[in-house]
């Protein structure tokens, strides 16, 4: 029998983290002060975090801490200290980006378990299968992805013992995780996004335009949030083992809100009661919640892309409209609200938004509501205020407490045994019936004295058994060894059931508790190899063939997208181009792509392929293990030229390293067109282009946009933060590799 999906709910803080659990979250992750993709999170310390893996462990919930930045050879050491010590406060898995972090990790502390985080891109076979006896235990799979393509990655998963796990809802990239570079490389360039500090620039206004001519202007990159509630059943089918929520910058009635309506549909999926109804009400409760733009996207997971991905010009909290103003009372103070459609009605300390077409008029929070002919009748702004409204507002309810009372914070559920069998003492055991920890089994016993008040009922004995108070534990069904009753106090029972539970709490912890233990030495997996000088060449890369102008004369490399190649006249055009120059072609692949398109690409033989820089090498060990592993790497674009020639060094000098030496680098690659904006049958681009992108902001000038009309994606090109020059190449070179100097012509 599948085991059930697992519900895994962010924290930000320690208090977030409790109101997670409670809520009914089988899994948190989280992250420390130190290399996690949310720094501006509050986050926790070590110290708090040993506190509440107990507090969560004791309630049958699981634990993952994430460092899923990328880290440089400086870090590493730490980063790797900081995986063992998070594990041995009891962390169950380490989610992680940086693949040469993960294979220290794995060689150091082989008993540590893995998860790729979805910045690590794993979009296809080929890269899943890769991770297998590297110590993964779980892949994130990006936001991407189809319904279709998450079912056919987890039957692969499930046949390399790798769990899959989904996001389900919060925010979502526009680009695809682990390859934006937007906010590394705009601005002032301190704001990486693979290294946690990502300042949202997609959130911005920008114009686009072809040409002169302008097509879009606003907030052009900015999409809604992702809801997959509707889908829940679809990805427990297609064998999902985790689904996620995204949020680890929210606050707590965020993470509560979120974790309680996928808790209930979950759930109602497991026991057969779940209803369209439950889904409505669930996803009305998620808006209210937050959201962009007045509704949720699912992007591509019904198999075609969300032509309404967009927040449109309010990116802010949007709360879900619950009417129109219709009447203003001044001297009651009131104001009232015609309902549209099925909306809730408003409480006493809500917060209501009332706007007009331009934006938001007025907010405030309610103080009273009545109900006069079905219309609201609220109280809460002062009568000038009321006074100075406009006609025709629409209302949007911006928080309601949708607290379950009936619903109980989640305990671990045990069975109880109670023995009096031997003449003056009484017995109990427990045993955890919840997984993951399922059969953890503890015992305690209590001498008493018959002080002659009479004996204790079974009944009374099981009702003292079941007033577990405040401690993590629900007894489920309890046994009594004798149908008769006992000759000891309410006290002894009580006494007893104390004890038990104290017992089982430690036996719990004990069973979840374990150790890492060093096997290897870090230092082992630094070369100190050394080789010969190797060659100097140079590659001028075009990410779209309208790019190509002249041939040039000082390349020895020619570079294409796939995007062109495949097309009939692209491929020929690119071909009297190698023919006319003499000079060697190689292609260049999408960082992500669909299975559709990759099926095509995979059709593409006798042509050799280029690295990207979208494989994220940012330190030695991950530059070794991809020479390794292709004889070839890109180092990161985020890698200023000092910090890669000592990379290099460390490396072992063996292998093809290519070398941004010039011209724009692609700050984003998206599954989205902003040109035709996902739109069906769209013919906007016209068979491919470049267009310019522009905000008011400074350190974007020049920015460009290339559409792939092929699978409607694009990719955004901005300039480089850092350059390498030829000392740099020939110093590179002087290590032992044969350096490959790029120039992106855009």
């Amino acid at each position: 029998m599948r085991k059930k999906i697992e519900l895994l709910a962010p924290a930000g803080n320690k208090e977030i983290f409790k109101a997670a659990v409670d809520a009914g979250a089988d899994a948190v992750y989280c992250g420390i002060d130190l290399y996690n993709a949310r720094m501006n999170a509050s986050n926790l310390t070590m110290d708090s975090l040993a506190g509440c893996v107990a507090y969560a462990h004791e309630r049958s919930t699981l634990v993952h801490l994430t460092l899923n930045t990328l880290v440089d050879d400086n870090e590493i050491d730490e980063a790797c200290n900081v995986a063992c010590e998070a594990y041995n406060n009891g962390v169950d898995a380490i989610l992680v980006q940086d693949m040469g972090l993960a294979s220290l990790i794995h060689k150091k502390y082989p008993m540590i378990p893995l998860h790729a985080s979805t910045q690590m891109n794993v979009f296809d076979a080929d890269r899943l299968s890769s991770l297998k006896g590297k110590g993964f235990t779980r892949v994130v799979l990006p936001r991407e992805l189809t319904i279709k393509e998450i079912s056919d990655r987890s039957k692969l998963a499930s046949r390399l013992n790798i769990e899959t796990e989904v996001f389900i809802h919060g925010a979502v990239c526009v680009c695809t995780s682990g390859l934006c570079l937007f906010s590394s490389m705009n601005k002032s360039g301190t704001r990486s996004g693979n290294r946690g500090l990502c300042a949202q620039p997609c959130r911005q206004r920008y114009v686009l335009k072809d040409g002169g001519k302008q097509i879009h202007e606003g907030h052009i990159l900015s999409p809604k949030d992702r809801c997959a509630l509707s889908f829940i059943p679809e990805l427990i089918d297609a064998g999902v083992s985790s689904v996620k929520i995204e949020g680890r910058m929210r606050d707590a009635d965020y993470v509560k809100t979120a974790v309680s309506v996928y808790r209930r549909i979950i759930d109602a999926c497991y026991d057969g009661s779940l209803t369209d109804k439950m889904i409505e009400e669930g996803q009305k409760e998620l808006l209210v919640n937050f959201n962009r733009g007045g509704s949720f996207t699912s992007q591509a997971l019904s198999g075609n892309k969300d032509s309404n991905l967009l927040s449109g010009e309010y990116v802010g909290k949007y709360g879900l409209k619950i009417g129109r103003l219709t009447l203003r009372d001044c001297k009651e103070g009131t104001i009232t609200i015609r309902p549209s459609g099925n909306s809730y009605e408003p409480s006493k300390g809500d917060y209501l938004s009332l706007r007009d077409r331009n934006g938001e008029v007025k907010s405030f929070p309610v103080g009273k509501v009545s109900v006069f002919k079905g219309n609201y009748v609220v109280k809460g702004l002062h009568p000038s205020a009321i006074k100075e409204l406009p006609d025709d507002l629409n209302v949007f309810l911006m928080n309601h407490n949708f607290e379950d009372k009936s619903v109980k914070p989640r305990n671990t559920h045990i069975d109880v045994t109670f023995d009096s069998s031997v003449s003056g003492v009484i017995k109990a055991s427990a045993r955890v019936t919840d997984v993951p920890f399922e059969d953890v089994f503890a015992e305690d016993e209590l001498s008493y004295v018959d002080e002659g008040r009479g004996s204790v009922s079974c009944d009374r004995i099981e009702e003292q058994f079941r007033k577990t108070g405040s401690t993590a534990f629900t007894v489920d069904e309890f046994y009594a060894a004798a149908d008769e009753g006992v000759n000891c106090s309410i006290k002894d029972i009580n006494e007893l059931r104390r004890g038990l539970l104290e017992s089982l709490s430690s036996e719990l912890l004990c069973e979840a508790s374990h150790t890492a233990v060093e096997e290897f030495s870090i230092d082992d997996f630094i070369s100190d190899d050394s080789s010969a000088g190797g060659s100097v060449s140079v590659l001028r890369y075009y990410p779209s063939l309208t790019s190509y102008r002249n041939d040039p004369e000082d390349a020895d490399i020619l570079a294409f997208s796939v995007y062109d190649y495949v097309k009939e006249d692209g491929k020929a055009g690119i071909q009297k181009i190698i023919d006319r120059t003499g000079k060697k072609l190689m292609l260049v692949l999408p960082d992500f792509c669909h299975d559709k398109e990759n099926t095509v690409f995979k059709k593409i033989k006798d042509v050799e392929f280029m690295p990207t820089a979208g494989s994220n090498i940012y330190n030695s060990t991950s530059l070794k293990n991809a020479l390794k592993k292709d004889g070839k790497a890109f180092i990161s674009y985020e890698v200023p030229s000092s910090d890669a020639l000592n990379m290099l060094n460390n490396a072992g000098g063996k292998g093809t390293v290519f070398l941004h030496c010039g011209g724009f680098v692609p700050w984003m690659q998206t599954d989205f067109c902003p040109v035709g904006r996902n739109a069906q049958g769209c013919k906007a681009c016209r068979g491919g282009g470049c267009y310019n992108l522009s905000s008011e902001e400074e350190g974007n000038e020049g920015t460009k946009v290339i559409t792939h009309p092929l699978d409607c994606s694009a990719a955004i090109f901005g300039h480089a933060k850092y350059i390498f020059d030829d000392g740099d190449a020939n110093e590179a070179a002087s290590l032992g590799y044969d350096v490959i100097k790029c120039y992106t012509e855009v």
